[in-house]
């Protein structure tokens, strides 16, 4: 895929990270675009090969990402995360979150591997593609060890882009963290369809984030502008940029451009594309 060049806008940021980013082992991936082009039939356009997919990330003016994997069925988390903590070790620029299956035999155990073993800054969860509720109770354990290490936890709960019943949306968010207000959280794809729901959470509870995965990624899509962008003006140090890169169908400098539509102020985009992340990882 070409990879263009950003419009000379005048307040395109000079630095970027990108907090939502999924690398697997080569085998791996092809199974996950696999299922793409069965459940959500479409095909990506990119490679499987993970050192590849790293150059294009790079040449997209990528300066550091967080690396986002996900177990789809129990059993097999503890070898994915020996895979993405030595993938990491090759490259610093990448910051490892691990994963865990709630249906795993011991997810606590793993849990703990990821977090002192490895030192990684915290788990991923995928309660669409893993089918459970954010606050399914098996994984309380879990969530106080990570609020115990002041460490954190990226959850896909979000009805946005597919729904399932029973398992997603912002109240199961809302129970969570109820029962651990202190928990370091981040919400992909800016918890739509329930922003405004969101938006209340974020006063309430300081450890909460949202990233801006796949929004801007998808062409097909119009999100609502000026709802974000009045979210992100009154809670400028808790969203991220994220792309979701390579599960779309677009490099990531289309994403960027469309951010950069908001007409955001310089100083609010400097937090969203690297500030944020940067000194969310200084506390981890």
């Amino acid at each position: 895929m070409e990879v263009r060049a950003l419009p000379e806008y005048s307040n395109i940021p000079t630095r970027i990270w990108d907090s939502h980013v999924h690398l697997f082992p080569e085998k791996m991936m092809g199974a996950v675009y696999a299922y793409f082009e069965r459940n959500y039939l479409f095909s990506l356009p990119y490679t499987t090969c993970p050192e590849t997919l790293l150059n294009i990330l790079i040449k997209s003016g990528t300066e550091k990402a967080f690396i986002l994997v996900y177990a789809h069925k129990p059993g097999i988390a503890r070898n994915l995360n020996n895979w993405l903590y030595n993938f990491c070790l090759e490259n610093p620029r990448l910051t490892p979150f691990g994963a865990i299956h709630p249906g795993d035999s011991d997810p606590l155990a793993l849990a703990e591997e990821c977090l002192d073993r490895y030192g990684f800054p915290g788990i991923k969860l995928h309660c669409l593609v893993q089918k459970h509720p954010p606050d399914d109770k098996r994984l309380f354990p879990v969530y106080r060890a990570i609020e115990k290490r002041g460490k954190a936890v990226i959850i896909h709960a979000s009805t946005f882009p597919q729904q399932l019943e029973g398992c997603l949306g912002s109240a199961r968010i809302k129970n969570l963290l109820e029962h651990f207000p202190k928990l370091n959280l981040i919400i992909p794809h800016l918890g739509l369809n329930e922003l405004e729901e969101y938006r209340i959470m974020l006063e309430e509870y300081k450890g909460l984030y949202m990233d801006t995965s796949f929004v801007f990624q998808n062409q097909g899509f119009i999100p609502p502008l000026e709802e974000i962008k009045s979210v992100i003006t009154d809670y400028p140090n808790r969203f991220f940029y994220g792309s979701d890169f390579p599960f779309i169908m677009e490099p990531p400098q289309n994403g960027i451009e469309r951010i950069l539509e908001l007409g955001l102020p310089d100083d609010i985009l400097d937090r969203l594309f690297y500030k944020n992340a940067e000194e969310f990882l200084q506390q981890k």
